[in-house]
């Protein structure tokens, strides 16, 4: 019950914010008809987002096989992580798409520890969010002076980018050659209350990151790719509707930090905090209509996404999602 009522609630809260963006102006639906009204850029762009659906298997079968004694078929991973993406998309919270995944392949290889299985979906978790940060410090690095000189905003972006980036390389850098420093760094904190529940997790996340240190290079590489060809699409699919200035180079200076946004497990597939986030970050830009720009794009992604109840259906069965049997998982929470 708990959780149909959080549930719920997120879809209310999505709403609330769709509703709230389309009576201030900030979000017109009406774009949406421009927009298919040129329907070979709609094309390619969703092609560009079912391409990062493979790389985004490639990436998750490099990581879960690294500790399969016999690597099942790619297609088969790739049909339980489209199945994953597709129940991410309206299951958000703690037993989502990564829950379901986890139980689907529990069956492909009985060996697999809960343990990995769980540390498997936060590697994956973790290194999207190091290929984003990376290519968005990257970019704002070279194209610092043009985007500070902007505006007061994005030149606070900016900087907050350089930052993430500086931090993700001294990750990875103690990731090789000091992996036991995060433990003597937070540990001192242990005793603050309000990081008693958190300083665990954080270790934990980051042992689990230890666990397949000589595959991060390739799946953070792979990750970079990943974002760098979702930006592109984003950029390519929304370009020609920006009321204003949309120059390639700056979108890869604020469009990933908008895809951190849609990440965070507090709406169905991002709808309406990605709404609300790129009407904002646009207007660092001089666009104004960021949230409808994001609207096009959004509806490609969610139907790519939710293309993946076709595998769901053609598996013929289906696995008894008891989230008590996973360590970390409350099924109260």
């Amino acid at each position: 019950m708990s959780q149909s009522i959080k549930l719920i609630l997120k879809f209310a809260f999505a709403i609330g914010i769709i509703y709230w963006l389309i009576d201030s102006g900030k979000l017109d639906l009406k774009l949406l008809t421009v927009a298919f009204s040129e329907p070979l850029r709609l094309v390619i762009g969703f092609s560009i987002i079912l391409l990062n659906l493979l790389l985004v298997t490639w990436r998750y079968f490099i990581i879960i096989t690294a500790k399969m004694e016999t690597s099942p078929p790619f297609k088969e991973i790739f049909k339980l992580n489209w199945i994953g993406i597709f129940f991410n998309s309206i299951l958000p919270g703690s037993v989502s798409g990564d829950i379901v995944k986890v139980f689907y392949l529990k069956e492909i290889d009985k060996t697999l520890s809960n343990r990995f299985l769980l540390a498997s979906v936060l590697i994956d978790r973790f290194v999207g969010l190091f290929g984003l940060i990376l290519i968005m410090g990257f970019f704002s690095i070279i194209n610092y002076n043009e985007l500070a000189g902007i505006s007061k905003n994005l030149k606070m972006v900016t900087h907050l980018n350089i930052i993430l980036f500086l931090g993700v390389l001294f990750s990875l850098f103690s990731l090789f050659f000091f992996n036991t420093l995060p433990h003597k760094i937070l540990n001192v904190f242990k005793s603050v209350p309000l990081l008693k529940g958190v300083i665990p997790k954080l270790l934990d996340a980051w042992d689990n990151l230890c666990m397949l240190r000589s595959k991060m290079l390739t799946v953070t590489a792979l990750s970079m790719v990943i974002q760098t060809l979702a930006v592109i699409s984003f950029w390519y699919i929304t370009h020609p509707y920006a009321e204003g200035n949309f120059p390639f180079s700056y979108a890869f200076s604020f469009v990933p930090l908008g895809f951190v946004f849609i990440a965070l497990p507090i709406a169905p597939s991002g709808m309406g905090v990605g709404h609300a986030a790129f009407a904002t970050l646009f207007t660092y830009i001089g666009i104004n209509n960021g949230a409808s720009l994001f609207n096009i794009y959004f509806i490609l992604m969610l139907s790519a996404n939710l293309l993946g109840v076709i595998p769901y259906i053609l598996r013929g069965k289906t696995v008894k999602l008891d989230p008590a049997e996973l360590p970390g998982e409350n099924p109260r929470d």
